[in-house]
């Protein structure tokens, strides 16, 4: 497997997503281009120079599967080497990264909970609103900064979101206000 050469959790393995690379193909993308880092490209701009854009079912299958890798990492890193250097930080930065964790999770578990409505299967080409609003960025002085692991999961799980709330307001669902009996 190619390793990108950006962002990597501390067990060695990159945070690359296969099923973009993947789809990337299979809409004739170049092979051997590579993993990419998840979230660092747009869905927009990894058709940049196709003609056709990817059917939105197709996108969110993407982003699934790209936010299961997130959690895999998220969780090998939380559960492992990201547990002993917690515990080894004072209280304040350690409060400060385990609120960051815990972000994390939540935004994970949200996009989750978007890509599984019921209404996208209905109707694949409108999207519900994501419920999970975009997080503030990390103040400078943040303790994930200056870890490997967790800094590179913190942005994963952002762009993530960042994904997802992007493709919602592209595929929007129209107003039902008053449509229900």
């Amino acid at each position: 497997m190619a390793r990108s050469s950006g962002s990597k959790i501390s067990d060695g393995a990159a945070l690359a997503a296969p099923a973009s690379a993947a789809a990337g193909l299979a809409a004739g993308g170049a092979a051997g281009a590579g993993n990419l880092n998840l979230g660092s490209l747009s869905p927009a701009a990894r058709l940049r120079g196709r003609q056709q854009r990817l059917p939105v079912r197709a996108q969110l299958d993407t982003l699934y599967n790209d936010t299961i890798v997130v959690s895999e990492a998220a969780r090998r890193w939380f559960d492992g080497p990201g547990r002993s250097w917690r515990e080894e930080l004072p209280p304040q930065p350690a409060l400060a990264a385990a609120v960051e964790c815990l972000g994390v999770t939540t935004r994970l578990l949200a996009v989750m909970n978007w890509l599984l409505q019921p209404a996208h299967e209905i109707d694949g080409a409108a999207l519900l609103p994501v419920p999970c609003p975009m997080p503030p960025p990390l103040p400078a002085d943040h303790p994930l900064h200056a870890d490997e692991g967790g800094g590179p999961i913190v942005e994963a799980s952002r762009n993530v979101l960042a994904r997802a709330h992007s493709l919602a307001s592209d595929h929007t669902l129209p107003s039902t206000h008053g449509d229900q009996p």
